[in-house]
């Protein structure tokens, strides 16, 4: 059985829409634990209507205390010999389930994911319409090592790694694990961290099978806020919980970290968070500097990273140009879809 984890706050427009694609499962030994973060509008209400036509559904109302509790109140609850999580907000492909379940169970596996994507709303359809999605794809096999590499990743498929609701989990394998209390964008960096740091093979799916839709009011769409400040200290929380002896992880923890504070200092610079960030990034530097210079990065690219770190003119002046080069694909490209971190 496999037991999928919904969370909910205050997503009344769209929970129906999630849920109903969970019910459209081609894979039926369900169970579907509805968490209700403390919702002020009917999404709670609607939770109790699926658990009354479906007895695959259960929920469990709480007072609101964020996203990683809501999670870990999930998890106190899972009873399937699989784990999975899905956001109330989001669509599932009515294959997904079935294709995660076949990949884990077709070999040694401890995880099997597939791939997500960012649609706006109403952009769904032709994914959803494809009753054959995902059913003959290409599956890769991820080491341990494959997987912390992709989670400290640079491009745009870095957040395939970093996000818990494109997986499913061996129910053992994460046993114990618990998100930490969080108001960063990243909340799933480091729960995915001691995971990847347990499990030794996954099956990569390629496939579009998730399906994150971005609202006008997404978190995605805000402008710097405290939820972006606290990605640094994500990257170095990240990095306390890597064992010292695992140095390529470290060091790959160790670069993603540094390119997150002067991207958080960049974007944070006339706004009311200038200070702020400028203390917090100064502290990490002197807490990893000493690791930084001594890890096993490239010498160019260390040299770059903190030439951008002490002279920020020259960081702005690579930002400007890259947003301008991203402009010109925008407008040669149209109906190109972006992937974006974090949710």
């Amino acid at each position: 059985m496999v037991s999928v984890i919904v969370t909910v706050y205050n997503i009344e427009k769209y929970l129906k829409a999630c849920l109903d694609s969970i019910l459209a499962s081609t894979y039926k030994d369900l169970e579907i634990i509805l968490v209700d973060d403390g919702s002020t509008d009917s999404s709670g209400r609607i939770c109790d209507e699926y658990v009354a036509s479906d007895s695959r559904f259960k929920v469990h109302h709480k007072l609101n205390d964020g996203l990683s509790e809501a999670r870990n109140t999930g998890l106190s609850l899972v009873s399937g010999e699989y784990v999975m999580f899905v956001d109330g907000d989001d669509l599932i492909h009515p294959n997904m389930i079935q294709v995660l379940v076949e990949a884990i169970q077709s070999g040694d596996y401890d995880v099997s994911m597939v791939q997500g994507i960012q649609l706006l709303e109403g952009d769904s359809g032709n994914y959803l319409a494809d009753k054959k999605n995902g059913l003959s794809a290409n599956h890769k096999t991820l080491s341990q090592k494959d997987y912390i590499r992709g989670l400290f990743g640079t491009s745009s498929s870095e957040f395939q790694y970093i996000v818990v609701w494109n997986k499913l989990y061996k129910r053992d394998l994460i046993q114990g694990l618990h998100f930490r209390k969080t108001i960063s964008i990243s909340e799933d960096l480091e729960w995915s961290l001691q995971m990847g740091l347990r499990v030794n093979r996954i099956n990569y799916v390629e496939a579009w099978l998730y399906y994150w839709l971005q609202h006008t009011s997404s978190i995605t769409h805000q402008g710097i806020s405290l939820r972006h400040v606290e990605r640094v200290n994500s990257y170095l929380l990240s990095l306390n919980n890597i064992p010292y002896e695992q140095k390529t992880y470290r060091t790959w923890c160790l670069e993603k970290l540094y390119k997150v504070m002067l991207h958080t200092r960049y974007n944070a610079r006339d706004t009311q968070y200038s200070s702020q960030v400028k203390a917090l990034v100064g502290a990490t530097y002197k807490k990893t500097i000493k690791e930084y210079l001594a890890s096993e990065m490239a010498f160019t690219k260390k040299a770059g990273l903190l030439a951008f770190y002490h002279i920020p003119l020259a960081y702005n002046l690579f930002m400007k140009l890259k947003a301008r080069k991203v402009k010109r694909i925008v407008r040669s490209s149209s109906g190109m879809l972006y992937v974006q971190e974090g949710k």
